[in-house]
């Protein structure tokens, strides 16, 4: 189980949650727990990564994002970092730099809400972190 917190965009409140990870090795749950509120409960029979987006995708529908490492705008999910730890993992990246081994960090660790954006944001920047490799 992993503390953390969700921020409401609306306001900048934050929600503290718990987030569970299980898996029968066919169907992968992330697990959001809050007080005062009924769980939310993603399923992928993929891997956490793909449920990782369904989550976020949920959270943002609601006007909520979670403060943890895979929605920072600079984490970065590799096909081997997925395939290794079934999608918990991911690098923090660095604007200019390959991926580093050192910035291998959990997903469902904690992070700062100055790290943490929406989809598209968090988009945008890897796609330019991508792009900054073509020149």
């Amino acid at each position: 189980m992993h503390d953390l917190e969700l921020v409401n965009l609306a306001d900048e409140s934050l929600l503290p949650c718990q987030v569970t990870t299980q898996t029968d090795d066919e169907t992968y749950e992330l697990r959001v727990n809050r007080a005062g509120a009924s769980p939310i409960r993603i399923h992928s029979s993929i891997d956490f990564e793909d449920a990782f987006r369904q989550l976020r995708a949920e959270l943002e529908q609601r006007n909520l994002l979670l403060l943890c490492n895979r929605y920072r705008r600079d984490a970065f999910v590799s096909s081997m970092s997925r395939q290794m730890s079934e999608g918990l993992s991911c690098y923090l990246v660095v604007a200019g730099e390959p991926v580093s081994p050192e910035l291998l960090v959990d997903s469902l660790g904690p992070a700062l809400r100055r790290d943490v954006v929406i989809a598209e944001e968090a988009s945008k920047f890897i796609n330019e972190w991508i792009a900054g490799f073509d020149d």
